[in-house]
């Protein structure tokens, strides 16, 4: 659903649907939620090549012992009898460095990952916008339909009133039955209730889209052009599997699995490290002068034993790898599937729309015939009523068609990431 902060007043302002999405990609806080995502991965992605880096810090120390530690000579000297070598108080500082040499590529895998992880987010940015376009073409057309049918409706009622005007008129001058009059007054009557119904209607979906947009007193400027897309079925369905983010997404993931795969692997190899210490006050041993300020070495370590079990993680890690293809293999198919089916339906929807406009002329010349026979007396209010319907039916039904159309373009475009051709067919 598009989640907006709290409206945004200001006076009348007249949006192309172009202009309502550019203003949603700067505004929804579900996109800009995305975003962030995008920037913690990059940070995560620079944080893992940073593993490569030497562990340097410092240590400090401080040791009340209960008294100074000496060495008794008693026995031997009568002189000396006893030497200190470490004073009751002790503060030790040092400086540490730990530099990994080898850790059977873990650190690379990482690395690897990391970047799949920055990739995969974009991805999630990416599939949030294609949602949220499908999503603000349903709101934004919507209102769009619902001017539509009350436009109509209303055309409707001012062909009611003026029946009914011609019923009075035909009434007074005894050509016709009071029983006309009453029928054309009762159509009128319902006219007028469905045009209440559909401005109530219309004015929901504004607050809608006034809602979904963080603003108020939006006018959609854009209408609904029904137009056959320029590519075929094909092009479209190759466009979906190549580009669609879900499928790019599991592509990330097979790839993340692979390299989590190779870290347990590397777990079965030896840690190898440079190491070394720097101590930078050891005045708390009285005889300091024959010790060293400072060590460096190489350290090694491998696990022969652990909690866990190894192979049974490098096995659960390739199982993962096979789910995960299977997972795409049938998101494939499906997203084929999809792709096909939603483009049928545009052209269908396409198809249908123009179908109805032979329907839509009948229905007006029948409407006018049936006007005309009944001012001659030919006719009665039930027909000129059911020919009013026809038409209104007719049209509205039309309306909700090209509606359909360009929720299913906007679908098919999400789905192939065609934007851009969405507004070329709507121009």
């Amino acid at each position: 659903m598009l989640t907006t902060p709290p409206l945004v007043h200001a006076e009348n302002q007249n949006l192309s649907f172009k202009q309502a999405w550019e203003y949603v990609l700067k505004n929804h806080n579900g996109i800009k939620a995305e975003e962030l995502g995008v920037e913690k991965s990059q940070k995560l992605s620079l944080a893992s090549k940073l593993t490569f880096l030497p562990n340097i810090d410092i240590t400090a120390t401080y040791i009340h012992l209960s008294e100074p530690v000496h060495l008794n000579l008693a026995p031997i000297s009568n002189v000396l009898p006893q030497i200190n070598l470490i004073n009751q108080d002790i503060i030790i500082g040092s400086l540490n460095i730990i530099y990994p040499l080898y850790t059977g590529g873990k650190r690379w895998h990482g690395v690897n990952i990391a970047k799949l992880q920055e990739k995969d987010a974009k991805e999630a940015l990416r599939l949030k916008k294609l949602a949220t376009f499908e999503e603000l073409a349903k709101i934004y057309y919507g209102v769009w339909l619902q001017q539509e049918i009350y436009f109509t409706l209303q055309e409707m009622q001012k062909s009611a009133q003026i029946h009914y005007n011609n019923a009075l008129k035909l009434q007074k001058a005894g050509q016709i039955a009071k029983i006309e009059v009453l029928g054309a007054q009762v159509a009128l009557d319902k006219s007028k209730n469905k045009s209440k119904e559909a401005k109530n209607k219309l004015e929901i979906s504004q607050i809608a889209l006034n809602t979904a947009l963080n603003l108020k007193n939006t006018h959609p400027t854009s209408n609904i052009e029904v137009k056959r897309p320029k590519k075929y079925e094909d092009f479209f369905v190759q466009k979906t599997l190549n580009s669609y983010p879900i499928l790019k997404s599991l592509d990330q993931k097979i790839s993340i699995a692979s390299e989590a795969r190779k870290i347990e692997i590397a777990k079965l190899f030896p840690d190898v490290a440079l190491m070394g210490s720097y101590f930078m006050d050891n005045n708390f041993l009285l005889h300091n002068q024959s010790l060293p300020s400072w060590y460096i070495g190489i350290t090694a370590r491998l696990p022969l034993v652990s909690a866990g079990g190894k192979i049974p993680q490098i096995q659960a890690a390739k199982i993962v790898e096979m789910q995960l293809d299977k997972t795409k293999a049938q998101a494939i198919k499906d997203m084929e599937v999809l792709a096909r089916s939603t483009y049928k339906e545009v052209i269908f929807a396409q198809e249908e729309y123009w179908s109805l406009e032979s329907s839509i002329k009948l229905a007006q010349e029948n409407l006018k015939l049936q006007e005309v026979a009944f001012n001659q007396g030919l006719a009665t209010s039930i027909q000129v009523i059911d020919a009013r319907n026809m038409l209104s039916n007719t049209l509205i039904e039309q309306k909700t068609i090209a509606y359909k159309y360009v929720i299913l373009l906007s679908k098919l475009m999400a789905l192939s990431d065609n934007i851009a051709m969405f507004y070329e067919l709507q121009q």
